[in-house]
């Protein structure tokens, strides 16, 4: 979007400057084109000052654009910045400025021909003798222009950044054109970012800025990029017209290259509709205008439609020629996008021709091209954000191509490789124990290289990406960091696999199921079936010599993983054990959609009365899912599950299989991908001794069990202290998990969890001074065993395409704990509390993580309500000095006595609690509920029963899941 420059002195050529200015009013930019030449020329014979000379080639060569005449237009631009090479900042200002625009539209010419690197280059050096002239307005004009230079090149975190830094000044300024260009730039950025919504809304009020401005030209590119993101959203009658309102514009205006866009955009949805003819009549038409202009990029997009509308009719030989021109042509713009997509439809076409090996080719070229596009972008949001269930269509066909072709192994490799690659690249640059071998003198300067690449990284997240000398840095360090990493190969490739977040095959599998006896920190420990007293971790002797059913004493079993695959038709089984030469594989007939809705149905559930969890999880379908893995994996072999799509919304490890649920028989871990366990494994650590224990949620949320189960995780680790609120901040918490060798073994919270749907990463724990959110964790180094948070929600994630999970659990990985526990949902203190006691006896005991896990729950759903209430009573001659959580701990107590039949005690407790002054008014509702509830009871009578199960639905005993290292 140049801004045409003053031809400042008068000559013979001027009546020629003011007849190609008509010709332009009258959308006749060819004509206006001829014009300029003979003004050119005029100068030229008469001497004129070089000024004049470059001012009127600027002329010129916009004139050419117009028309469609790009390398005619380059030719007259290169010319024009040759007449004012000599000028240095030291000129005259207005001869800077003649300079720095007319560098400007060559950069604008360069980019529509495809040579981006030289547009970028045109365009920094334009902005950057504008800023030295202080030419706000020009300057903001050309940052647009250098930032579709970058984003053309697939670098969209710098482009965006570069946009949010100068929109508050354009939204300052006094005129409407260059805030239009900005918003309209931007809006292109959120629609490569997949966010048609907010392109649609920029384009829109970009619009509106470029009619009050009167650039009808540009009002036109906005309106159509209107119509592009109705059409993302399927809105196609509104997207029409917008394409006709554009296509109107721009021929009144006579812009050839606005006209060809508004064509093709007209003739895809043509063929959207099978209106194959009018469809083929406006590409061609939209093809002879982009090959005349040399605007290449336009030119892949409507090949690639051709191909279609060929394929389709099924013209193979044209479709793929068409194909192939569309892929050379993208190629050589270098555009990572427009390979993937012309790749893909070139396998595509394959497939339909059933030539599945040449299909396959090019899903795999088509794969390395879309991490290609990942990996050029800085910001994590951006990079997430970035993946469409469209852009995974390559890695999604090469599972299922594999598995056609009998390729099991292939199969497993690219389902695991669709699912959170861009943790597996986070957690690339985190902290990982040296390797042995390597000079100590080049791991040095590789940890050195990598912070700073970090460091970078942060500082170019979601904004300030106008620095260029930050930009180059990371570059510049990216480019040290692999030639260090090129030395380290040879003696540690695992190690260099590993940080450059390579895919990771079948044997890197297979080897992380490897036997980890002479890794584990002791044999796994037996606890007897007794309830623990959170005090002192002392047992009753009322159930003495009971043991857990299905405990496995001794070491493990093997390890099995078995990943998930879901689809819109099926769902694929993956079976892995270390010494099987190839995964097995079971198809299971539920689809995508069904488990989803499902996922639902679970979550209603336990949003409302919570009754009915363990009949949801006993479908069909999802005893069909997890019955692979009972053929897989013995008794007592510790299961690792990874879940894909609304799996990991769902507890697999509460599934019935074979008359009990799968931790009747197996511990279960749950991981994103096999690929993020290689990292979990690396940072595992073998120390239980110090723990860090807070329990202290805001006063305005009280938990009375908090303190309660800070007690028992204390007594478990030798009586160590639990902070008081003052010292429980959260800058307190940042603060000492930031000090060198601060990090405890364990860290546990007992406090509120909040998962925030809207912003993932701002879900986090509730502390005494604020919430201490995944976006805090994340800059945080745990060098730790494990973390724990016994809080509401803490395990649920919201799941964009590609399988990343954002939310607490991927921080705290991210952040270098090698396993979490956490909750898939609201979670009840009392039933809580006993669970950790019992967790951390076991674990203290020398039990594994996932064994402890499955220990406590197993013996926790055996709970009686005599055991429950002798818990409670316990726990209120130690909370004697805290009022309220008395009162809790009573309704507990009544709550038990009604579920136990004894109906005088309920409502005798329930009546003390009614107009209790230390409960809140929701709790004070259940107790005058309960009351009347138990007095209705009292009249049908029946002897209480203390030995019926506490805690036997899966509400209770089913929440928590153990994520990452099962050791």
């Amino acid at each position: 979007m140049p801004r045409r420059l003053r031809v400042r002195k008068s000559g013979p050529w001027t009546r020629h400057v003011a007849r190609a200015r008509r010709r332009l009013a009258a959308g006749r930019p060819g004509e206006a084109a001829r014009e300029y030449r003979r003004a050119c020329r005029l100068a030229d014979s008469k001497g004129a000052d070089q000024a004049v000379r470059s001012a009127l080639r600027q002329r010129l060569g916009l004139a050419l654009l117009k028309a469609g005449r790009g390398r005619d237009a380059l030719r007259a631009l290169t010319e024009a910045c040759e007449l004012l090479a000599g000028v240095d900042a030291g000129a005259a200002v207005e001869q800077v400025e003649q300079y720095a625009l007319t560098l400007d539209t060559l950069g604008l010419v360069r980019r529509d021909l495809g040579l981006l690197a030289a547009a970028e280059k045109s365009h920094r050096e334009a902005l950057k003798r504008l800023r030295q002239i202080g030419s706000q307005e020009d300057a903001v004009r050309v940052a647009v222009n250098l930032a579709v230079a970058v984003k053309d090149q697939g670098r969209i975190t710098e482009a965006r950044g570069l946009l949010e830094d100068i929109l508050p000044a354009a939204r300052r300024g006094d005129r409407p054109e260059p805030l239009g260009h900005v918003l309209l730039t931007l809006g292109l950025v959120h629609e490569l970012l997949n966010n048609p919504d907010s392109a649609e809304r920029l384009a829109r009020e970009a619009a509106e800025a470029y009619a009050a401005a009167g650039n009808k030209e540009s009002e036109a590119a906005a309106t159509h990029n209107v119509g592009r993101a109705l059409d993302a959203q399927g809105r196609h009658t509104e997207a029409i017209e917008c394409f006709v309102v554009s296509l109107a514009i721009n021929q009144e205006i006579g812009a050839e290259l606005g006209v060809s866009d508004d064509l093709g955009a007209l003739a895809s949805l043509f063929q959207l509709t099978g209106e194959h003819g009018e469809a083929r009549r406006l590409h061609e038409r939209a093809l002879a205008i982009q090959r005349r202009a040399g605007y290449r990029r336009a030119v892949v997009s409507t090949l690639s439609d051709l191909g279609l509308l060929a394929r389709d009719e099924g013209d193979f030989p044209l479709a793929r020629r068409h194909l192939q021109e569309a892929l050379k042509e993208a190629e050589t713009l270098a555009d990572p996008h427009m390979v993937y997509e012309a790749r893909v439809l070139l396998a595509e076409t394959s497939m339909v021709e059933e030539d599945y090996e040449r299909a396959r080719v090019a899903y795999l070229a088509a794969a390395e091209a879309i991490g290609d596009a990942r990996r050029a972008l800085l910001d994590e949001a951006d990079a997430v954000t970035f993946f469409s269930e469209s852009r995974l269509d390559a890695l999604d066909m090469l599972v299922r191509l594999s598995l056609h072709l009998h390729d099991r192994t292939g199969a497993l490799e690219w389902a695991d490789a669709a699912r959170g690659q861009e943790l597996v690249r986070r957690l690339a640059l985190t902290a990982l124990p040296a390797p042995p071998g390597p000079p100590e003198a080049i791991l040095a300067e590789e940890a050195r290289a990598r912070h700073r690449l970090r460091v970078l990284e942060g500082d170019l997240r979601g904004g300030g990406s106008a620095d260029a000398a930050s930009l180059t840095a990371h570059r510049e360090t990216l480019t040290v960091l692999r030639r260090l990493e090129d030395r380290l190969g040879e003696e540690a490739p695992e190690y260099v696999s590993m940080r450059r977040g390579e895919r990771l095959g079948w044997n890197g599998i297979a080897a992380l199921l490897a036997p980890a006896g002479a890794n584990r920190p002791r044999e796994e420990a037996e606890l007897d079936d007794t309830p623990i007293s959170p005090a002192a971790g002392s047992r009753s002797d009322g159930r003495a010599g009971e043991t857990s059913p299905g405990v496995v004493s001794g070491p493990p079993g093997r390890l099995v993983l078995a990943e998930y695959y879901v689809t819109d038709h099926e769902t694929f089984v993956f079976g892995v054990t270390a010494d099987a030469p190839e995964p097995q594989v079971v198809t299971v007939e539920v689809t995508r959609a069904e488990l989803r809705e499902l996922a639902e149905e679970v979550r209603g559930t336990l949003s409302g009365e919570r009754a009915g969890l363990g009949r949801l999880l006993a479908d069909d379908r999802l005893v069909r899912l997890l019955a692979p893995v009972v053929q897989w994996a013995g008794p007592g072999d510790v299961v690792y599950l990874v879940p894909h799509d609304a799996l990991h919304l769902l507890p697999l490890h509460a599934v019935p299989v074979g008359g009990g649920p799968l931790i009747d028989r197996n511990p279960v871990v749950l991981v994103p991908s096999a690929s993020v366990l290689r990292y979990c494994q690396a940072k595992r650590r073998t120390r239980r001794e110090t723990a860090l224990i807070v329990a202290d949620p805001p006063a305005e949320h009280p938990l009375a069990f908090a303190r309660e189960q800070a007690l028992a995780v204390s007594a478990e680790f030798g009586g160590q202290g639990v902070p008081a609120a003052a010292q429980a901040t959260r800058e307190a918490l940042i603060a000492r998990l930031a000090e060198p060798g601060g990090a405890p073994d364990v860290i546990h919270f007992a406090t509120h969890g909040v998962f925030d749907p809207m912003e993932p990463m701002r879900s986090g724990i509730e502390l005494a001074g604020g919430r201490l959110t995944a976006e805090d964790i994340l800059g945080l180094r745990l060098d730790v065993d494990l973390v724990t948070l016994a809080a509401c929600e803490t395990g649920v994630s919201e799941r964009r395409p590609g399988d990343e999970l954002i939310g607490l659990t991927r921080a705290l990985l991210y952040a270098g704990a090698p396993s979490a526990l956490v909750a898939l949902w609201r979670v009840d203190e009392l039933s809580t509390s006993m669970l950790f006691g019992r967790f951390y006896a076991a674990l203290r005991a020398g039990a594994s993580k996932a064994e402890a896990l499955r220990q406590a729950q197993l013996w926790l759903r055996d709970r009686t309500i005599a055991d429950a209430l002798e818990y409670a009573r316990g726990a209120r001659s130690r909370l004697a000095g805290d009022p309220r959580a008395l009162a809790v701990v009573r309704l507990e107590e009544a709550r038990l006595h009604l579920a136990a039949g004894d109906f005088p005690a309920a409502a005798g407790l329930f009546g003390n609690l009614v107009d209790h002054p230390e409960l809140d008014e929701e709790q004070r509702e259940v107790a005058e509920v309960g009351m009347l509830q138990a007095r209705l009871a009292m009249d049908v009578g029946g002897e209480p029963n203390l030995n019926v199960p506490a805690f036997a639905d899966p509400y209770h005993w089913a929440p928590f899941e153990l994520i990452g290292d099962w050791l």
